[in-house]
């Protein structure tokens, strides 16, 4: 495969720092002719949504997120459809655990694929910023292609992708439902995995231990403001990650969030240097599968990258 390497903007720390970190900004993405396509757009925060039907209703835009083991639905859009409250559950966010409500349903489904029998914990629409969102409970093993190219995202199994300007790196799956690859910063090993809800990329405090004594970090750090879907609020420290390497491909210069993040505590990443991968970092391919069937994620550079 060519050599590639990408730069983020530095651009891009003033951006972060002028909102609230969530994964859920942006306006969502409008409707398709086809609601039975399982085909969708992404939104201009680049974002995924879905058009997802609760118990038969009409389709409504909800966002797929990688990084979350539980579905959730907003507060308004159960209200709407007039779902009872069913058993509150403890929710883990960015910012820690949260008691909220839950919702039982009968079906929640997404082109030609159904899950049956789910409970769909409660949030505020003003802090999730759309009707819903689906976890990896509603996935499952089913693969998602995100491709910015097109500015489409494809749910379902893909074919291998062999090109030449395509990489592939094993996926290893957690009894949790967890998709973590290995990557590398400055060279050393660090724990990573694809988080599709958060437009922003975010590393642990052992990462960010690891990286000042590499050298790996800018000198310039700012404050930060997190924000959970939940509403819980924690500070956080941005700066940019000199390089992250995924197999052949290096990436340079990324805004990265770094704190306390109640995320890699629940994943139980808390020791290790690990690095939550978000939107920002993911839209300078062309195309990204998960591939959860096969064990592998595929990311595929422009060959105008390649060098």
């Amino acid at each position: 495969m060519p050599g590639f390497s990408a730069e983020l903007s530095r651009r891009r720390l003033a951006a972060f720092l002028a909102a609230a970190f969530t994964p859920a900004t942006g306006v969502l993405a409008q409707e398709l002719v086809d609601p039975t396509d399982p085909t969708r757009r992404l939104d201009t925060a680049h974002r995924l949504t879905v058009r997802a039907s609760i118990n038969g209703s009409d389709p409504f835009p909800f966002m797929v997120d990688t990084g979350a083991n539980a579905s959730v639905i907003s507060s308004d859009l159960a209200d709407s459809l007039k779902l009872p409250r069913g058993k509150p559950v403890s929710l883990h966010g960015i910012a820690g655990v949260e008691l909220v409500d839950t919702v039982n349903v009968e079906s929640v489904t997404v082109g030609r694929r159904t899950r049956r029998n789910m409970t769909l914990s409660v949030l505020p629409a003003r802090f999730i910023r759309a009707p819903g969102i689906l976890g990896l409970d509603w996935l499952g093993s089913q693969g998602v292609l995100l491709d910015f190219e097109r500015n489409q995202m494809k749910i379902g199994s893909r074919p291998p992708m062999t090109d030449e300007y395509t990489i592939s790196v094993p996926v290893r799956s957690r009894p949790s439902g967890l998709h973590l690859i290995d990557v590398t910063v400055s060279g050393a090993p660090v724990l990573a995995f694809v988080d599709t809800g958060s437009t922003t990329t975010v590393g642990n405090a052992a990462l960010m231990e690891q990286a000042i004594r590499r050298g790996a970090l800018s000198s310039d750090w700012a404050d930060i403001q997190l924000v959970s879907l939940t509403g819980q609020t924690m500070l956080g420290r941005i700066a940019t990650l000199k390089s992250l390497g995924i197999d052949k491909i290096t990436l340079q210069n990324l805004p990265v969030v770094f704190g306390p993040i109640h995320t890699f505590e629940y994943w139980g990443l808390v020791n290790r240097p690990a690095i939550l991968i978000g939107m920002d970092v993911l839209k300078v391919f062309d195309k990204v599968a998960l591939d959860f069937t096969r064990g592998q994620m595929h990311f595929t550079i422009s060959p105008s990258s390649t060098g």
